[in-house]
């Protein structure tokens, strides 16, 4: 009998790619005979569960009083004791070891470890990188001791977990996702452009809908695009997500249309009577999504990543890439979308459909992806333990101290790494007196807390990339946009992120342009 597997998701079955990846895999290979078991957490606040339609022959677990992962930062008590029960059952019923996929976020890999450091013959940990935005990456790199397999899904972010970790190449694998292949069905697609013979556009939105990682609000600005060159259209928006409020404000009196959450038995037909697949992401893994609306010949509309959408589309053939920066605002981003809907339209688009469900019928099939899921899942199982150093702390995050009399700063935390407090003293030492703005206002900043509560400079704002922020405050400190840092008064900026820093780097001119100086700490 293969071993078990326990996928746990932090964020439970909201809205989420990586949810429908991992409901997809353990439900295909239940039915394969596989013992499958879900732990979730609970949902973020003011998402629902989604009805995914899991095989009735995969366990979903729901323990009782599991917090949020991040809700209590180094405080892996409950999960600890959740996850373990759930391991012990599996083992007891199936034998062991047990493969466990963490996913997401570094307290759900630091739970794992503290599994590995009590029990290490217990489970053998599976980690999945799910997109390019540095945080999987370096999380995977952190808890590298106990993880036996490491799964990349796609060239990019395979290649990028190589370079992470040198002596770990024998265990990386790239698998890329899957999806279901429906058969095709006949719909009229948009034809004859400028003709009188031709229908409106159908556009089409599915997934989370956040600000920073997804960039939602440019499907506004490319509804204004499309309009102001007089492209009949509709945009469909199938999901949910902090940023829902704020869409459905600026989509009022537009071709816009809010669906909300869906089942996603219901995407399918759904995708299949639009013509064009629509995805303003600033990074991306391998999308879920944009496979889904491929398979059901609805052609991929993306915006430029460096990772996934690169290996699937050939512009022009079977769908278009959006030349824009991942740092290009909505707006800009918008305008970039329509100009590359335009070109497939100009293509023509029937054609364009049927290459987009060809390529996910040859190489992106559910079938092959489990297929090579299974056969690295065996062999994870039979490789040795792998115990949790003792002198490591196993949470990713640490409940930092808002003044250093209470505790040090989270020196080599997850988020920070080692010398990274005495770094950010020695530039706020530098910057003794001067106003200055502090770029960041997540993890990195939350550890370093008592550096920045003891500051010899005057810290006047936090700015952030992420407009979910803007607006809030943080100990007090208001958060603000990059582009307003200067109406705090402000004459410096250091940047406060590891993972995230040379990306930061590279916007500096955001700052510049407003004669604001920029300093960096991990260069």
């Amino acid at each position: 009998m293969p071993a078990p597997l326990l996928i746990a998701l932090p964020d439970g079955l909201g809205v989420s790619g990586v949810a429908s990846w991992a409901v997809r895999l353990a439900s295909a290979l239940a039915a394969r005979g596989r013992a499958v078991a879900l732990l979730l957490h609970p949902e973020p606040p003011a998402q629902r569960p989604v009805e995914h339609g899991i095989d009735p022959r995969v366990r979903v677990l729901h323990p009782t009083g599991l917090d949020r992962c991040g809700d209590r930062p180094g405080d892996l008590a409950r999960p600890i004791a959740a996850y373990r029960d759930a391991a012990r059952s599996l083992a007891c019923d199936f034998g062991g070891p047990v493969i466990l996929c963490p996913n997401l976020h570094g307290d759900c890999y630091g739970t794992a470890a503290a599994l590995c450091l009590a029990d290490p013959e217990l489970v053998r940990i599976v980690g999945w990188c799910h997109s390019d935005n540095g945080y999987d990456a370096r999380v995977l790199a952190h808890y590298e001791p106990v993880i036996s397999k490491f799964v990349a899904v796609s060239d990019r972010v395979e290649a990028e977990l190589r370079g992470l970790l040198p002596a770990r190449h024998a265990d990386i694998a790239n698998i890329p996702c899957g999806v279901e292949c429906p058969e095709p069905r006949a719909t009229d697609r948009a034809t004859d452009f400028g003709s009188a013979k031709s229908v409106p556009l159908r556009l089409i939105y599915t997934g989370r809908v956040e600000h920073h990682p997804k960039r939602v609000m440019a499907l506004v600005s490319l509804s204004d695009a499309l309009s102001a060159r007089g492209v009949e259209h509709s945009i469909t928006v199938a999901g949910d997500g902090p940023a829902m409020d704020e869409l459905r404000a600026a989509a009022d009196g537009k071709r816009i249309r809010l669906l909300g959450a869906l089942a996603p038995g219901a995407i399918p037909a759904l995708l299949a009577d639009h013509d064009l697949f629509i995805l303003p992401s600033r990074f991306e893994g391998l999308s879920v999504s944009m496979l889904e609306a491929m398979a059901a010949g609805c052609i991929p509309i993306v915006a430029r990543t460096e990772s996934g959408a690169a290996q699937v589309i050939e512009r022009g053939w079977n769908g278009e890439i959006a030349d824009i920066a991942p740092e290009a605002d909505e707006e800009q981003t918008g305008r970039a979308l329509a100009e590359a809907a335009l070109r497939a339209l100009k293509r023509g688009l029937p054609a364009m459909s049927e290459a987009a469900a060809a390529t996910i019928r040859e190489r992106f099939s559910l079938g092959q992806h489990v297929e090579r899921a299974a056969r690295l899942l065996d062999e994870a199982a039979a490789a040795p333990a792998r115990p949790w150093p003792a002198d490591r702390p196993c949470a990713f995050t640490r409940a930092a101290a808002m003044t250093a009399r209470d505790g040090p700063a989270a020196e080599g935390s997850g988020s920070v790494p080692p010398g990274g407090a005495e770094k950010l003293r020695a530039v706020l030492r530098q910057l003794a007196g001067r106003a200055i703005v502090i770029h960041g206002a997540g993890e990195h900043t939350r550890q370093l807390a008592p550096i920045l509560a003891d500051s010899p400079a005057r810290i006047v704002a936090l700015a952030d990339d992420d407009r979910a922020k803007h607006g809030k405050t943080l100990w007090g400190w208001p958060i603000l946009a990059p582009a307003d840092a200067a109406k705090a008064g402000a004459t410096d900026v250091v940047i406060s992120s590891w993972m995230h820093e040379a990306a930061i780097w590279d916007r500096r001119a955001v700052y510049e342009r407003q004669g604001l100086r920029v300093w960096r700490l991990h260069e």
